[in-house]
């Protein structure tokens, strides 16, 4: 349990905007069997183990889990746009979406097997692919399927469809070896592959004669008449490639042991460059040379079309969390077991409040940190370690023979450890750990929890009902009527709470206590009156009457099996089963936030979710309380934002504009959209026909979507876009336009 809780200045009624937020989107045991940027900030991964959707809105730097513990696990993804996707998997299953897959439009068919492929040409005709040889055709944009005559065996896993047009196109095999080719849309298939020259994993076709594939033992393929004949290509490498993108003359394959191959003669030549150990399932390019590796555990970027790789997101221990302890408002660990919900046990540690999170060590049952930053960690069959620096570095030692399931420290010498069944009890060394007295025999039964109001005055908690009072700082302990459980929590030396049961007289006498959850396993208080319970499956409630009223202020989440909960500065936080970290504002936090401000080129943008003030020269814009503003007059620009509990933020960073040339865009000499607002589609005019960028942002400052346009008329899709207030970046030879779009 926690000792160290920081104090919240205001506290606010709660409606539904409370949510949580997940810290460790990416483990050590995850597999990204498909990754995709679709352009230089938005992109999406899948996570097979987990069978999650991930979503970055960074280039990469930090995932977002979108869907969670889908039913059948997803293998392969095609996205038309920032926005709309689609992802095939095990048992037959097709996950749709419109909205970044925010929500999701599911179906599944096992008779279809396990989807390993799918590929789509335009927005309604697509074709997926199956681990027993079976290609499936789509006209309405993956809604409904239909079998195709591939011809194949049961035994041909299809691994990658590439179309050039509504007629002709590409499926590879790896089962037989083969490459097949349609001209009828895909209705029928002929074999035109080198059998049992390569198993192709996948494969890139640039015309409807030359074609690059790759795959087995590290083996290239490559043919010039459309398949009739193919060449084998030497690629410098004995390891096995799994995936293939490419842009222009740039081909980049990825696979075992931290290969990677590149040509840039349109697979004509070959090198090999290693990027560390670990294999690379999935690779994703883009036309400015940045790019990503999905590697088991980790994610890597390019920024020279992938010539050179950097690690960019290591993955957090996979294990099942069982205690969560701070040590101030920014150092707290949290440990971990390898058992159902968990592959390995780790140690997790975080230096920013729990906004990030990185491994720290080897994992076990129990972990507390005092505020001077000395702790113990310990585990199974007496597996322990201290620390006297937050666990920055960690000593191991000996504990008892037990299961030690909770922690305490006292100094840098004196800790208390809990646990059993076998053994159970509690057990104090005054030695770091060299020698152990039990102070406590309870023979087979497990105590859970310690907490300490000071160095004299402490209290256990059990699973099987039993609670323990100490007075002499663990030297020697009584039974008190408290009810037992995962947890207990005391604000001072009179106010008290377990599972189901509060005092007001130091644990003297109990109260049965009504409205915290059955499954409760973490409370805590930041006054007499105020506190919160958490439960297994991630429901929070909330009390302000000292724990006989409590009233739900935080969801229950899918799979989420809490371990242990903490409160730290205005933040509820808790450990979960596949080493989740969920984090979710409460109150408001001491140190009020500061936002910042992205300038696109006059059009000032600050991302939230609260609301927003504008100021020029220290003055509040009448008109600025949206995300994103065009900055018209020069001055010094900065932004406030209060979010949905009430907190004000520090003044962001101010911004000075010195000249903007906006003032064109605005009366439509330069750009103009017509209509305005508008539902399906916009049509785009300038008065410069020069090729330009163009790029979407939301109403919370974020890019959605970008693309390419020329001309001085374009007709825009807004399929994609969700309605509301779009800004339209327009970066030309001649200079930036910024519009903005309504999106109904």
């Amino acid at each position: 349990m926690k000792r160290f809780v920081i104090p919240t200045f205001l506290l606010f009624p709660f409606g539904t905007f409370a949510q949580w937020e997940l810290t460790t989107p990416i483990k050590t045991r995850s597999e990204f069997p498909a990754i995709k940027m679709v352009d230089g900030t938005t992109g999406y991964a899948i996570d097979d183990p987990l069978g999650a959707i991930l979503r970055t809105h960074d280039g990469g730097a930090h995932w977002e889990r979108m869907a969670d513990n889908l039913g059948n696990s997803p293998r392969a993804m095609h996205l038309w746009d920032a926005q709309r996707g689609i992802v095939v998997g095990e048992s037959g299953s097709v996950y749709r979406t419109t909205d970044g897959f925010t929500t999701i439009s599911s179906s599944n068919d096992p008779t279809r097997g396990h989807l390993s492929c799918v590929f789509f040409i335009n927005d309604t005709l697509g074709w997926m692919g199956t681990e027993g040889g079976r290609i499936y055709r789509s006209t309405d944009g993956g809604v409904d399927w239909t079998l195709t005559n591939s011809g194949q065996g049961s035994s041909n896993y299809m691994t990658a469809i590439q179309f050039l047009d509504t007629e002709v196109g590409y499926a590879s095999c790896a089962g037989g070896g083969k490459v097949l080719k349609s001209t009828d849309g895909g209705l029928t298939w002929q074999n035109v592959g080198p059998d049992q020259l390569v198993l192709v994993n996948d494969l890139h076709f640039y015309n409807d004669q030359v074609g690059v594939g790759v795959g087995s033992g590290g083996r290239v393929i490559r043919t010039t008449d459309g398949g009739a004949t193919w060449d084998s290509i030497p690629s410098n490498t004995t390891y096995s490639m799994n995936d293939l993108d490419v842009q222009g003359d740039v081909m980049v394959a990825c696979g075992w042991w931290g290969r990677t191959i590149r040509s840039t003669d349109a697979g004509l030549t070959w090198t090999e460059i290693q990027a560390g150990l670990v294999e690379h399932r999935s690779v994703s390019l883009l036309p400015d040379g940045t790019g990503l590796l999905g590697t088991d555990g980790r994610i890597l970027r390019t920024h020279d079309m992938g010539l050179t790789w950097a690690l960019l997101v290591e993955g957090t221990w996979h294990t099942r969390i069982n205690k969560v302890s701070f040590m101030d408002a920014d150092t707290g660990v949290a440990i971990g077991w390898a058992t159902t919900g968990g592959f390995e046990g780790g140690l997790l540690r975080t230096t920013d409040g729990g906004r990030h999170w990185r491994k720290a060590g080897g994992g076990g049952l129990g972990v507390h940190l005092s505020p001077e930053g000395n702790g113990c960690l310990g585990g199974s069959s007496g597996a322990f370690a201290r620390t006297a620096n937050g666990f920055a570095s960690s000593i191991p030692g000996n504990g008892p023979n037990m299961a030690i399931r909770c922690t305490w420290s006292f100094d840098a010498a004196t800790h208390l450890v809990g646990g059993g069944y076998v053994n159970g009890g509690i057990y104090r060394t005054t030695n770091s750990g060299i020698s152990w007295t039990r102070v406590l025999d309870q023979g087979n039964i497990v105590i859970s929890d310690l907490y300490f109001v000071n160095d004299l005055l402490g209290f256990a908690v059990g699973e099987d009902g039993n609670s323990h009072r100490t007075t002499d700082g663990g030297l020697t302990w009584e039974d008190i009527p408290a009810g037992g459980g995962h947890t207990v929590f005391f604000v001072d030396e009179q106010h008290g709470w377990t599972k189901n049961f509060r005092t007001t007289d130091g644990g003297d006498t109990w109260s049965p206590m009504g409205g915290t959850p059955q499954s409760t396993m973490s409370l805590f208080f930041t006054d007499p009156d105020t506190g919160y319970a958490v439960s297994y499956t991630g429901q929070t409630v909330r009390t302000t009457d000292g724990g006989i009223m409590w009233e739900n202020i935080l969801p229950e989440i899918t799979n989420a099996s809490v371990g242990d909960a903490a409160l730290v500065d205005g933040y509820i936080l808790i450990g979960c089963n596949n080493g989740d970290i969920f984090r979710a504002q409460v109150a408001c936090p001491s140190m009020p936030v500061v936002p910042s401000i992205t300038d696109l080129g006059g059009s000032l943008c600050t991302a939230t979710n609260g609301t927003v003030q504008w100021y020029l020269d220290e003055e509040p814009l009448p008109d600025g309380d949206t995300p994103c503003i065009e900055a018209i007059e020069p001055g010094l620009y900065h932004v406030v934002i209060t979010d949905a509990l009430g907190c004000v933020s520090a003044p962001s960073a101010t911004v000075q504009v010195v000249s903007t040339g906006l003032q064109a865009a605005h009366t439509g000499i330069a750009a103009r959209l017509v209509p305005n607002p508008a539902a399906r589609t916009v049509r785009l005019v300038r008065a410069d026909a020069s090729p330009a960028l163009l790029t979407f942002l939301d109403g919370q400052g974020r890019i959605v979507r970008a693309e390419r346009i020329r001309g001085s008329e374009s007709t825009i899709d807004l399929s994609g876009l969700a309605p509301g207030i779009h800004v339209l970046r327009i970066a030309g030879p001649a200079g930036v336009d910024v519009l903005r779009l309504v999106k109904e």
